[in-house]
């Protein structure tokens, strides 16, 4: 599947918009709770896309758009929530590798979910981006015997797979609603789920953190909101497993700059030669 450059360029703008809501939520984390945090990008958005749905002249979805709509809100809930857990109990070594198995697992599920079969050049290209991304992220545990690496693990498996799944469903949704309406829902429902579980968890007084970094906040709602608007403006043009390892490749790539120019966090052989495989495999998606 040969991208035209419009589509390329926004698929390019769709993946640097979310490398740059994975830095300003790093900014982000170290004064606000992990799921407090959550529950603030999704609820902060909401307005920005009832405005996008007023403007757009939003049309009631067509039937069957609720079961993948409601099917993904549910997913990603339990994939934020499951994901903070496992990065709280198990190392990132083992954490962070695991994540890069989205664009595979993508690739598979859309397969009997949308019927879309990558050619072998691009199944190639996308092991290639995700065998990158794991020599990329991986690092030897100091402690092999870290208390809870295994259902650490699970949990972020579980994590890529829930994301995984929840994409194509998302792509099922933009084709029976328009793109403003599902991202509205989307966002708004997994907002009110994250609420509950902080309710639950008598966690309300987190959300007041936020007040520490207003401008990064602000900043970070705008960002993920054309991400995501982009993404689904996307879907109707490219494959979701093109996608998602596009979304990894670029992401992990501008990581690894952000991580060097921002954190001074060192630049190894290991990392040139990992990202130097992710750029060959992207080379042979886009051809």
């Amino acid at each position: 599947m040969s991208l035209p450059l419009s589509v390329l360029l926004l698929v390019v703008a769709c993946s640097l918009g979310w490398a740059g809501v994975d830095l300003l939520r790093k900014l982000l984390v170290a004064k606000v709770s992990p799921v407090a945090l959550v529950f603030l990008l999704t609820v902060g958005v909401v307005p920005l896309f009832a405005a996008w749905m007023a403007m757009a002249g939003t049309s009631w979805p067509r039937p069957g758009y609720f079961v993948p709509a409601v099917a993904s809100v549910a997913l990603n809930v339990a994939a934020n929530l499951l994901y903070l857990e496992g990065m709280r109990i198990s190392p990132l070594s083992v954490t962070v590798p695991l994540l890069s198995l989205t664009p595979a697992f993508a690739s598979l599920l859309a397969i009997p979910l949308l019927g879309e079969r990558p050619s072998p050049p691009h199944t190639l290209g996308i092991l290639m981006v995700v065998a990158g991304a794991i020599a990329l992220h991986w690092r030897r545990s100091v402690d092999d015997g870290h208390h809870g690496t295994v259902k650490g693990a699970v949990f972020v498996a579980l994590t890529a797979l829930f994301w995984s799944l929840a994409t194509p469903l998302d792509k099922l949704a933009v084709e029976r609603a328009d793109a403003p309406l599902h991202a509205f829902v989307l966002t708004a429902g997994v907002a009110v789920g994250v609420l509950l579980v902080l309710a639950v968890r008598g966690k309300l007084g987190d959300l007041g953190q936020v007040r520490r970094v207003p401008g990064v906040y602000v900043l970070a709602l705008v960002v993920s909101a054309l991400a995501l608007g982009l993404q689904f403006l996307a879907f109707p043009h490219v494959y979701v497993g093109t996608l998602e390892t596009l979304k990894r490749g670029i992401g992990n790539f501008m990581a690894l700059l952000s991580g060097w120019i921002f954190f001074r966090e060192p630049v190894t052989s290991r990392k040139l030669v990992a990202v130097a495989v992710m750029a060959v495999g992207v080379g042979l998606i886009l051809t």
